[in-house]
């Protein structure tokens, strides 16, 4: 603790200091206005083409400085917004509230009461579905496992929307049912499309397809999932870059909206390889007599977990590599697979085909990206990254035990199996983004008496496990920017939290404010961590308000 503290007592550095205002919790990205955007429309494989053909030509030229992510408040988060809502990362969610996800407040289908009316095909995706109307007027997507890994898809998708509402995106209600066939008529002038994109009739012959290439339980049921139709106006994709311009509340670029940057933390914990425009949706949601606002959601999930493709060459190199990553074909037909890649030792694991190559051996966080990387992924920079690592490591066992119930299962070694992978891929995606920026993070300030206040944080590496309590130490200064010297903190830490008792400041009062710095380490069996530095104004002897934190990436002030 001694050499920690020598290293801290070093001169004060010269930094940005923060205005004397509450952070901000709420974007008012949703104040309504009059007329519905247009739809837009993504073409599939236009997008895949230009995502992995003509951007990367573009961008091989292109001089692109990146940056930060703009959306990002005094605290280092990301205010609520029409985007994203602070959840588990904000307070306390329960076990029994993730197991709900988005689908509180809707009451489960009756499996057994129909008819659930057919009235349109699904369009298109790897899993064969339509859409239905139910008994109770809500509409549904409901879609079946296909022939190659049942029961994964339809697990996938109940999983998948869970995990990412819990995180903070908006998503669908995804639920696991068991049907009969007879639960299910045509409504009459129903259609679907043909190869060529043209509307074509449909009839019972398309039911009895999309069920066929499902699960079927002893019983005579199907296994499928239904997916609630979301409210409001569709509008089609939102796109990972740029603003809409029909939108007056789209002022943030995509790209650089950090919830979207960090996405690929949470896809690559499920290994979401499809997380691609076309699998987000815009709605236009009326909120009051002046209009409306749109409203942006993350959707289908049934690729997590491990999807197999023909030849498997390819199902092994998800995660790793894209659909047509030019490098990697290059040097594999110039050096006839001589080349060692990660993913050449991947196999099934216990479970066979259903989770296919899903793993924790080769899962690395760091350089897993999706079937074709969209332009936000592709500006994640450390500090986004280590944001959404500091929100999954909220995520505890029992969370995703009660997640992984509502995939149904049927079988206590695949709910084990699930669990399992589930809980390695995320021990590992914490240690590899809580390791570099410090993880220190909730500040606030305890009032201990009149004269005696405490700065408070929270370590999300310690409490997350990734780092064993005992042998974690830390130390605090505090600077006034406009003083030479940093001063020394007594520390008190106890189950990952640690508190610096901060100092009474002479002159400071409600009239004229002190400006403070605390920085806090924290350090384990390396070298200490970058701090992390709070700003606050001290308005008497333990009258302080918490104005910021940041992180930097390393400490100018150590010598």
């Amino acid at each position: 603790m001694l050499g920690l503290a020598m290293l801290l007592a070093g001169c004060a550095p010269r930094v940005a200091t923060y205005p004397l205002r509450a952070p901000l919790t709420v974007d008012p990205d949703r104040r309504a206005f009059a007329r519905p955007p247009e739809e837009n429309f993504s073409a599939l494989y236009w997008d895949g083409a230009d995502q992995m053909f003509f951007r990367p030509l573009a961008r091989f030229w292109a001089v692109d400085p990146g940056g930060e992510a703009v959306n990002v408040n005094a605290l280092d988060e990301v205010p609520d917004s029409s985007w994203w809502t602070n959840r588990i990362g904000e307070g306390s969610v329960t076990p029994a509230r993730a197991k709900q996800g988005p689908c509180a407040g809707v009451p489960p289908l009756d499996e057994d009461t129909g008819p659930w009316e057919v009235f349109k095909a699904k369009p298109n995706g790897a899993t064969p579905g339509f859409f239905i109307s139910a008994p109770d007027g809500r509409k549904y997507l409901f879609k079946t496992d296909g022939s190659l890994q049942p029961p994964r898809p339809t697990a996938a998708d109940a999983i998948g929307s869970r995990l990412y509402w819990l995180v903070g995106y908006n998503a669908p209600c995804n639920r696991v049912v068991f049907v009969q066939r007879s639960i299910f008529t045509m409504k009459k002038g129903a259609k679907s499309e043909d190869a060529w994109g043209a509307k074509v009739p449909m009839d019972e012959r398309d039911i009895d397809g999309v069920l066929g290439k499902g699960m079927r339980t002893a019983d005579g049921r199907y296994r499928g999932s239904v997916s609630l139709l979301l409210d409001g106006e569709v509008l089609g994709p939102f796109r990972y870059e740029g603003t809409r311009g029909d939108d007056p509340n789209d002022v943030v670029p995509h790209e650089d909206r950090r919830e979207l940057r960090a996405s690929q933390v949470i896809a690559g914990l499920l290994n979401h390889t499809d997380a691609r425009e076309q699998n987000t949706l815009d709605t236009w949601v009326r909120s009051g007599p002046a209009g409306g606002y749109v409203r942006h959601y993350m959707l289908d999930f049934s690729d997590c977990l491990g999807t197999v493709w023909d030849p498997p060459a390819l199902g092994r190199r998800m995660g790793h590599s894209s659909y047509f990553d030019l490098p990697d074909v290059t040097v594999d037909l110039l050096a006839l697979g001589l080349v060692a890649r990660p993913w050449d030792g991947k196999r099934f694991g216990p479970s066979k085909a259903v989770f296919g190559y899903y793993d924790i051996e080769h899962y690395d966080p760091n350089a897993w990206q999706p079937g074709y990387d969209n332009p936000a992924m592709l500006r994640r920079t450390e500090r986004d990254a280590a944001w959404m690592a500091r929100i999954i490591s909220r995520i505890g066992t029992a969370h995703l035990t009660a997640i992984v119930d509502e995939a149904r299962f049927g079988d206590a070694f695949l709910e084990r199996e699930a669990l399992r992978l589930l809980l390695g891929r995320q021990k590992k995606l914490l240690a590899r983004f809580l390791s570099r920026l410090s993880p220190l993070t909730r500040p606030s300030v305890r009032i201990r008496s009149e004269r005696d206040a405490s700065l408070c944080l929270e370590d999300a590496a310690v409490l997350a496990g990734v780092v064993g309590g005992r042998s974690r130490r830390y130390a605090a200064r505090a600077w006034d920017p406009a003083e030479p010297r940093a001063q020394m903190l007594a520390i008190d830490s106890v189950a990952g939290s640690v508190c610096a008792k901060l100092p009474s400041l002479s002159g400071a009062s409600t009239a004229h404010p002190r400006y403070l710095i605390v920085d806090v380490v924290a350090k384990g069996d390396s070298k200490p961590l970058p701090p992390a530095r709070v700003h606050l104004y001290a308005f008497g002897d333990a009258d302080y308000r918490i104005v910021g934190l940041a992180r930097p990436d390393e400490d100018p002030g150590l010598p």
